[in-house]
């Protein structure tokens, strides 16, 4: 038969310290992928007669095709429904956390004492 090459690692045949490793590649990669979009976005802004169409129309693209391709690359292959199914459910949950977290630190930061004192 054809041997297939497929540039993915099974996660089934790594040793917990390999998929340690793994996620701090991959964490890495999108790291650094996030900090370039948002430099290339902030640059955009600098020309003045594109900022009012990349604040308003370049920038939430930029933040949303990442998400559409994480719910449509989810949906490949076999057993779609249930995959897309947990693509949503993770979408749903990052973007919960993102509004969460901020609003909790802000909680945080801005309390007071109940106390007349």
């Amino acid at each position: 038969g054809q041997s297939q090459l497929n540039p993915f690692v099974n996660p089934a045949d790594c040793t917990d310290a390999q998929l340690l490793f793994l996620v701090a590649v991959y964490g890495y990669a999108l790291f650094q992928a996030s900090n370039l979009i948002s430099d290339g976005s902030e640059l955009l802004l600098l020309v003045p007669q594109w900022a009012p169409i990349v604040g308003s129309l370049v920038l939430p693209i930029l933040g949303a095709v990442p998400d559409g391709m994480m719910v449509l690359f989810s949906g490949l292959g076999d057993n779609a429904q249930e995959q897309v199914t947990v693509g949503v459910g993770a979408l749903a949950g990052s973007t919960i956390m993102l509004l969460t977290l901020p609003w909790f630190l802000a909680m945080l930061a801005g309390r007071v004492s109940m106390n007349k004192n």
